[in-house]
């Protein structure tokens, strides 16, 4: 798989200029780089931006959480609360980890602090 990290450097919205990466490796030594969204819109491409050099961290401490958890994996309420992080910031790198394919969907399911169901997210080898 090519692998690319998201929409980095000072381009403009719309423009397609992206900066090659090598894959980084978190502490269980998996590549935690996701492909580029070729179809991102333009205020996602500012975020993105804003967030570059802090995607990484932020995806490795959501997937070795996830891994701390074990079988019993986590909602993603639970990965907010216990790593202090936003929805809109720790949302997108779980995302990110689904996408290459490092976490899944356990198919178990828990109750959130607001009384809804909520997909139970595990390591892909669990």
């Amino acid at each position: 798989m090519n692998e690319r990290n998201l929409w980095e450097g000072a381009a403009t919205p719309g423009s397609n200029s992206r900066t090659e990466k090598q894959p980084e490796s978190n502490p269980i030594g998996v590549h935690l780089t996701p492909p580029a969204r070729h179809d991102a819109p333009a205020t996602a491409h500012e975020a993105a931006c804003r967030i570059a050099g802090h995607s990484d961290t932020m995806r490795a401490r959501v997937l070795s959480y996830i891994a701390a958890q074990g079988e019993a994996g986590a909602t993603d309420a639970e990965i907010q609360a216990a790593l202090h992080m936003l929805t809109q910031s720790e949302t997108p790198r779980r995302r990110e980890l689904v996408q290459l394919g490092q976490v899944i969907a356990s198919g178990k399911y828990r109750t959130t602090p607001s009384r809804r169901r909520a997909v139970v997210w595990a390591l892909a080898e669990h």
